[in-house]
């Protein structure tokens, strides 16, 4: 994306490593314990050169008689170094030596870089991996030189080779359409191993926070051990977990693994039901088995009381939803970059359509009273924004006052859903990127942090800074669609398996915007199979990038049109996309592999969505699916396909995919009970939910789900589930009190019935409460109280 790979406006760089202070231990990639060991790159200093000819080999360039030359002028150390000029932005030479690498290790990658005058992208390194003579990718996120620039520091500290790599490039590069001089000297490859204690929180899931109805256990850590370069076995170290207090430094849980089960387990700590909602400090120790020390990670954990969880507006639950003012969300937005003192008039379109949020980079152009105009302007036009503060980077202390001053002026404000971190920022900005996470989690608990990655190293290395994963899978015009499939997995893998949400990035602009890039438009048909590839994988929000770059386009209106459309379909799907119901994979199953059609089952009450998406610019015709449910509908709506439906035959159906065509089968499943009743009745300071069956054979509960607009995102709102009181012959009156209500304001309701077979919904119903409150509201607890029923003839206990 976005700023690391395509904007043009130039950051000014500067590593402050000194900002770590005392932050906490987070350890996956803890650049602790590196190992002291040779330089792979030959030559790495430009020092040496044949006898016949002034070349540092075994240094190549593309073309060796143009651009390059080894240098005196200007040297990092020694006395040479390697200069490359071009006069013109169309000239683009690249150098590189070939080295040899041992897969699966973990290498220290870096150069210094001198600059002159450069313009265009920026002067950099990358290394690209291969194995048995395949190329296996790369890593191209260095940070870009730009201007005029003394010697500075270009590196990853922490890159893993891939598990077939043998040989790597190291290649010194002017950018594409870069003109200007660039000076490189000593380049590094060097050796790096993983630290000997490495952990990740996989619960609490969101910001280190335990949320009063957090399922049990309440903390859970995985633990991966490295002991490969200290000549212990795992039967000869132990791994001891301690939870204390953090104001009375009281033990609360003490947890070892002795020895540990695996390389990589799951420590389990669960709160006993006295401990209080304070802070807690937790401590992962790695030691021998007489009680050395060897290694040690340390965590903050909050308890939240229920009255700070009551004054949280927004938060992750525990299945990985955004919650905003109560209700899951799913946000469906779009990237914009035209400042807040530029107008309104892209809002009013953007508000005038399905979307709902807005990742808007120029938030910052303009001054404190033009931004708190423009966030209330979104406001009045019911759209939310996600903040950005990813510029706020490389000037260490500086960065950190203006990130709190922003945090500090904004945060109460009710336009804002989450503050946007880091835009594909590698790993040589750690330090700073935890102690931006910390800065705004210290200032602001109400509202969590997203960042967005390319580059699977990054996300992985940088998972423990943010509190929601992003990537941006651009692969039009050159790579597979499967690239946004891989990649949302990419991000389950970051989060060891999903223990974060995942706000995805779908490509809707060309990419031959950019400077250095070819590309096209996506055609609507990719645009939907990579939207629903995206959701298939995982997402629980939607950002399409970028608004602002289609908006002066000659086809703005029609591929507008065409995006929009693609928008309602998610919008009214949203729901299915957060519900918690479990599917298995065995379901239904599909005659092609996933790589050719990607398939997702999911379930809302009593109906099953199966999202099928042909992956590949080809027809595939006769695509089989089998039914392996308890029931077997006898005909399948196809959804957004002007009501078709398809037959099926001994629990089978067959269907044909035009290229990229994304079908979605809706599968209603049938309800045992008879419902006769249900209503919601408004009063001064409550709705009042009722509801009556005529029979209820085989049922178990009944949820009641609520939402502010009546296709939106519904979410529960009985504490636990309303136990059915009827039987087979007969049914029963029930009613629930609804208090978390705002005067004026219109609630729909849905009833969700629990049988043996599975769920059921009916409704929805709405009630709207008085505009002006009256005095003397009374406050009821939000309950609900079961009034059996108990129809004659009815059998009684």
């Amino acid at each position: 994306m976005i700023a690391a790979r395509f904007l043009t406006r130039f950051l000014k760089i500067q590593l402050a490593l000194s900002l770590f202070l005392a932050l906490i231990w987070f350890s996956l990639l803890a650049l602790a314990i590196a190992v002291e060991a040779a330089n792979i790159v030959a030559n790495p200093g430009f020092e040496t050169r044949t006898r016949w000819e002034n070349w540092p080999r075994p240094w190549w360039a593309q073309n060796e008689s143009k651009n390059w030359s080894r240098d005196q002028s200007a040297a990092h150390s020694g006395t040479w170094s390697f200069k490359v000029s071009y006069q013109s932005a169309q000239e683009y030479n690249l150098a590189g030596q070939q080295i040899s690498i041992t897969a699966g290790e973990f290498y220290q990658i870096g150069a210094w870089i001198k600059t002159q005058g450069v313009s265009g992208g920026g002067a950099t390194i990358f290394i690209e991996w291969s194995g048995n003579g395949q190329w296996l990718g790369g890593e191209w996120g260095f940070r870009k030189i730009k201007g005029t620039a003394d010697w500075q520091f270009v590196s990853l500290p922490m890159v893993q080779a891939p598990e077939k790599a043998d040989q790597a490039i190291i290649y010194l590069e002017l950018a594409k359409g870069s003109a200007g001089s660039a000076w490189f000297d000593d380049v590094i490859v060097e050796r790096r191993t993983k630290p000997l204690l490495s952990s990740f929180i996989l619960r609490p899931n969101y910001a280190y926070k335990i949320l009063p109805d957090a399922p049990s256990p309440e903390i859970e850590v995985e633990v991966s051990l490295n002991l490969e370069e200290s000549s212990l076995s795992l039967n000869q170290v132990k791994v001891a977990a301690t939870l204390k207090d953090k104001t009375t430094k009281t033990i609360i849980i003490q947890k070892s693994a002795d020895p540990p089960p695996s390389a990589t387990f799951c420590l389990s700590l669960d709160l006993p039901p006295t401990a209080p909602s304070v802070g807690y400090d937790l401590e992962i120790v790695l030691m021998t088995k007489d009680g050395a020390q060897m290694a040690q990670n340390a965590y903050v954990l909050d308890k939240l009381s229920q009255d700070r969880f009551a004054k949280l507006t927004s938060y992750i639950d525990s299945h990985n939803r955004f919650i905003l003012n109560g209700e899951s969300f799913f946000p469906l937005g779009l990237y914009l970059g035209i400042g807040p003192q530029w107008g309104y008039s892209q809002v009013d379109e953007i508000a005038d359509s399905p979307f709902d949020t807005i990742m808007n980079y120029e938030i910052n152009s303009g001054n404190s009273t033009q931004i708190t105009n423009y966030l209330n302007y979104l406001h009045s036009k019911g759209l939310k924004l996600i903040y950005s503060l990813k510029d706020y980077l490389g000037n260490g202390q500086a960065d950190l006052d203006t990130i709190a001053q922003k945090v500090t002026a904004y945060r109460d404000h009710p336009a804002i859903i989450s503050w946007y971190l880091n835009d594909e920022s590698g790993l040589e900005y750690l330090p700073e990127l935890e102690a931006r996470y910390q800065k705004v989690r210290q200032l602001d608990e109400n509202h969590p942090v997203w960042s967005v990655h390319y580059q699977k190293s990054y996300l992985i290395g940088e998972a423990h800074t943010t509190d929601i994963l992003g990537v941006d899978p651009y692969p039009i015009p050159d790579r597979p669609i499967t690239l946004v499939s891989e990649m949302a997995d990419w991000a389950k893998e970051a989060s060891r398996g999903g223990y974060r949400p995942l706000w995805l990035v779908p490509q809707i602009f060309d990419q031959s915007h950019y400077p250095g890039h070819s590309g096209r438009l996506p055609t609507p048909q990719e645009i939907r199979a990579m939207t629903y590839l995206a959701t298939n994988h995982g997402a629980k929000g939607l950002i399409y990038y970028s608004y602002f770059d289609i908006r002066s386009e000659d086809y703005y209106q029609t591929h507008w049109a065409a995006i929009k459309k693609i928008a309602n379909e998610i919008k009214s799907l949203r729901s299915i996309f957060l519900s918690i119901e479990e599917t298995s994979d065995q379901d239904i199953l599909c005659s092609y592999s996933s790589s050719i059609i990607d398939c997702k089952l999911m379930k809302q009450a009593n109906s099953y969505y199966l999202f099928a998406v042909n992956t590949q610019p080809d027809e595939i015709s006769g695509v089989s699916f089998q039914i392996n449910l308890a029931y077997r509908p006898a005909i399948i709506d196809v959804l957004f396909e002007n009501n078709r439906q398809l037959e099926v035959k001994d629990g089978r159906f067959t269907d044909n995919f035009s290229p990229y065509e994304v079908h979605i089968y809706k599968l209603d499943a049938p309800t045992l009970i008879e419902l006769d009743q249900f209503t919601a009745t408004p009063h001064s300071d409550r709705i009042i939910i009722t509801f009556k069956t005529k029979t209820e054979s085989e049922a178990v509960g009944f949820n009641l789900w609520r939402s502010e607009e009546e296709k939106g995102v519904y979410s529960r709102i009985n504490p636990t589930l309303i136990e059915a009181r009827g039987g087979a012959t007969y049914g029963a009156d029930y009613s629930f009190t609804d208090t978390a209500v705002r005067p004026g304001a219109t609630y729909y309701y849905k009833l969700e019935e629990q049988d043996t077979t599975g769920t059921s919904v009916y409704g929805p119903v709405s009630a709207t409460l008085p505009a002006q409150e009256p005095a003397g509201k009374s406050a009821w607890p939000s309950c609900f109280f079961m009034l059996p029923y108990f129809w004659p003839g009815a059998q009684t206990a």
